[in-house]
């Protein structure tokens, strides 16, 4: 099998510390959507997981993010798109001094036949578009991240809810307008609301914009929280700023 091209427009960024991450100017972009997943993963997890799984990894902003807070002793990312996992892979291959982490090409759908073992943390950031109820993207990347592909929020928590170790919690975002959705998918795959926090975009907005869930195979009283990124004036809040330095990235 030919290597997959490297794309010509992918760019190394800074992510978090001395960590570093690749994505496309004409592709999918990191967001504020990846940072409040790695932030509630990080805070749910008491201690650092032996073993931690990213589902549809992409180019690694939520398992990079997240294995740099909380330091598992072991890593893996899933991901199926050729040029995401590339460069995904090229960002994990330059990590200095980095714990265990490994990247598995391939459909998240298919993972109950491996033989992997469970995992105390795993998280997911599905597309949140089923196909045809939008333009699909002409790029194939962006394509891949924002429509049901290979699956959607049902098809990740079914995933996790197969790897999801006793007392594991699976953390995963999706857009607030489709929460029905999001709940119907943990209901089918017998997982449990844990934790929800609504996100707003700025405070003062009628409706959330995300849902972040932390589920288990468990059931037990649910935390619901919010979280708003700005403020009235639009400024920063001091709450999201505190997310991001949990995780070690610039307070804004």
């Amino acid at each position: 099998m030919s290597a997959t091209p490297w794309p010509a427009d992918a760019a190394r960024e800074e992510l978090v510390g001395d960590w570093s991450f690749y994505q496309r100017s004409g592709g999918h972009r990191a967001s504020t959507d990846d940072v409040v997943t790695a932030w509630l993963a990080a805070r749910v997890s008491q201690a650092p997981p032996a073993r931690y799984l990213d589902l549809g990894c992409g180019v690694g902003t939520v398992l990079l993010l997240t294995a740099h807070a909380l330091r598992p002793a072991f890593s893996l990312g899933v991901e199926a798109q050729e040029e995401s996992h590339a460069m995904c892979a090229r960002a994990v291959a330059e990590l200095p001094d980095p714990p265990r982490i490994e990247l598995l090409r391939g459909d998240l759908r298919a993972l109950e036949e491996r033989a992997l073992p469970a995992f105390e943390l795993i998280t997911g950031s599905p597309p949140y578009f089923p196909v045809g109820t939008g333009v699909l993207p002409s790029d194939p990347q962006r394509r891949a991240c924002r429509f049901e592909l290979r699956g959607g929020v049902l098809d990740y928590a079914r995933a996790a809810a197969r790897a999801l170790a006793p007392g594991g919690r699976f953390v995963v975002v999706f857009p607030s307008a489709g929460r029905a959705r999001a709940e119907d998918a943990a209901r089918l795959a017998r997982l449990h609301a844990r934790v929800h926090v609504e996100v707003f975009a700025r405070a003062g907005r009628p409706a959330p914009l995300l849902d972040v869930w932390a589920f288990a195979r468990e059931e037990g009283d649910i935390a619901r929280e919010r979280l708003s990124v700005r403020d009235l004036r639009g400024a920063i809040t001091d709450e999201y700023s505190e997310a991001r330095a949990r995780l070690g990235l610039r307070r804004g």
